[in-house]
């Protein structure tokens, strides 16, 4: 079990409007935020919310890490977010990604120009002034921020005030927070990418503006990796060219799953679980079929058509053999309103929903930058995602969009079942190895000094053991929260599964669809291939 810190929010609960977000952070993080008016003695840290525009007293000798934020103006209910940019500097306590970079972005109310004294170095500016800083005395941190932290709408949620339109006023609390909780913080998995497609088969060479065989060739040329979500529907057809190219380009190019006939709130209806299990078992069933008649694999992760996917449908989606869902924050909360599990969606590297991990993933057009640099920030996978037309002016946009992204640093470009499996978090604590799985199945390198492994997370997430393989053949299991000895493997590869498989009640997957959606997807793939020869 990670230790609680204890955070002191130096006012009156009913003083602070943003009452909300800390409750949410509360469940996130290992933190608990206490109000009082008076310093809090013992705590790991105290926020402490400034009224005026007066310097931080310079040398005070504060033993306790502290931030300030600055008090939230009146804000008119109609106003809307003001458009700022902000400059980062090179000081190392600006947190990766955001060092030496500008960025736009959105706050709700205009920051607080800083003024500093002789201590304190400057972290962000806006035009203004500066609006972050940090003093480090007696080897304690002090941060202040000119930003009032954001209060959560009224039925919203914590994407809110955590996307790549709107970070800033947040930015500094959770970097904060990271720095008060780093003795047991899990780090979060490597830097992992891929582009995905939505709706694109094998039935000829192209897909509208999508030309498969020049994206593997810029896909290597500029180190990158497409998946192509491909409807079920679709595979009653396949072009042999194209499934070779396909199988002599595995590393570039790969297929995943996109419901199943790709009807309307396909996978968001109000199924029985009977339903359920039919509509997955035959997505299953023509995938395989796909598989043994053409030998092109296809990744068992689920990208519901247009986003929509009910809480039970992704409870389902194991249980027929998916590793996981990728669906954006926006469409999971708007087709789950009344999911309490949606107040907190954003932060982590994913979600787990029901026993199934569920990535995110955001447009491939409009603010990326600021989308790549949050995900890079939060651990979380960078999957952009898009339809043929984006590529309507040329494939540059992915080769642009790649090339930000490996300037990062070192980059894993898979495809979604090998980006999947490294969905973990995990810390050394001495000689044990604390792994946290984000997936059902993981497979995760042991640093050379680990002995024992102790898996990360809670009962009502994995409500069964795990089977481990290591790299020397060896097999062990174990439970969550055991302590397991390792054979002398020395930082070999290791892959963790969730033991035993859940299974549907229903495998069988042969009934037909409906004619009128095959003659539906007929002419949605006519009119998405015309559309090329009319420009």
């Amino acid at each position: 079990m990670l230790p609680s810190y204890q955070i002191n929010i130096r006012s009156e609960v009913q003083a602070v409007p943003w009452v909300d977000l800390v409750r949410i952070l509360e469940g996130l993080l290992s933190v608990k935020f206490n109000f009082s008016t008076q310093p809090g003695p013992g705590k790991r840290g105290e926020i402490i919310i400034e009224d005026g525009n007066e310097p931080r007293p310079a040398g005070s000798q504060e033993v306790t890490p502290s931030l300030r934020v600055s008090r939230e103006e009146m804000q008119r209910c109609d106003s809307k977010p003001i458009d700022m940019q902000v400059r980062f500097t090179d000081d190392p306590n600006v947190p990766f990604p955001f060092r030496s970079r500008s960025l736009h972005t959105k706050v709700a109310v205009e920051p607080r120009v800083l003024l500093l004294n002789g201590n304190q170095r400057v972290l962000a500016r806006n035009e203004r002034g500066p609006v972050w800083a940090v003093a480090v005395e007696a080897g304690v941190k002090h941060f202040s921020s000119g930003f009032a932290l954001p209060k959560i709408p009224v039925g919203g949620s914590l994407i809110d005030v955590l996307n790549g339109e709107r970070f800033l006023e947040i930015l500094p609390l959770l970097h904060w927070l990271r720095e008060i909780c780093a003795g047991s913080i899990l780090n979060g998995p490597p830097l992992r990418a891929c582009f995905i497609f939505d709706d694109p088969n094998l039935h000829w060479p192209r897909y509208g503006f999508v030309d498969f065989r020049q994206i593997a060739a810029q896909a290597e040329k500029e180190n990158y990796h497409v998946s192509f979500a491909t409807i079920p529907l679709d595979t009653w057809f396949t072009h042999g060219a194209t499934a070779e190219l396909f199988k002599a380009n595995t590393s570039r190019l790969s297929l995943l799953v996109h419901g199943n006939d790709h009807l309307k709130q396909e996978l968001a209806r109000n199924y029985t679980p009977r339903e359920r299990a039919t509509l997955l078992a035959q997505a299953t069933h023509r995938i395989e079929r796909f598989e043994n008649k053409i030998g092109v694999p296809v990744c068992r992760v689920m990208v519901p058509p247009h986003g929509a996917c009910s809480e039970s449908m992704l409870e389902e989606l194991p249980k027929c053999g998916f590793e996981a869902a990728c669906i954006s924050h926006g469409s999971l909360r708007a087709h789950n309103r009344n999911r309490f599990w949606t107040r907190s969606l954003g932060y982590l590297p994913s979600e787990w929903i029901q026993g199934c991990p569920v990535l995110p993933r955001w447009g491939m057009t409009g603010n990326t930058t600021n989308i790549i640099l949050l995900a890079a920030f939060l651990g979380q996978p960078i999957i952009l995602r898009g339809h043929h037309q984006d590529l309507k002016n040329g494939i540059e946009l992915l080769d642009e969009r790649a090339a930000f992204i490996n300037r990062l640093g070192t980059v894993s470009w898979s495809n979604m079942t090998r980006l999947c499996r490294m969905n973990y978090q995990w810390r050394m604590d001495g000689h044990i190895c604390r792994v946290r799985p984000l997936s059902r199945k993981v497979v995760f390198r042991m640093p050379a000094q680990s002995t024992r492994l102790i898996i990360e997370g809670s009962e009502s997430e994995f409500q069964t053991g795990w089977q481990i393989s290591c790299g020397n053949g060896t097999d062990l299991t174990g439970r969550v929260g055991e302590s397991i000895s390792l054979p002398d493997t020395s930082s070999d590869e290791i892959s963790m599964v969730a033991t035993p498989a859940i299974t549907s009640l229903l495998q069988n997957g042969a009934n037909g669809s409906p004619s009128w959606a095959l003659l539906r997807r007929l002419l949605t793939e006519g009119r998405d291939r015309f559309m090329v020869h009319r420009n």
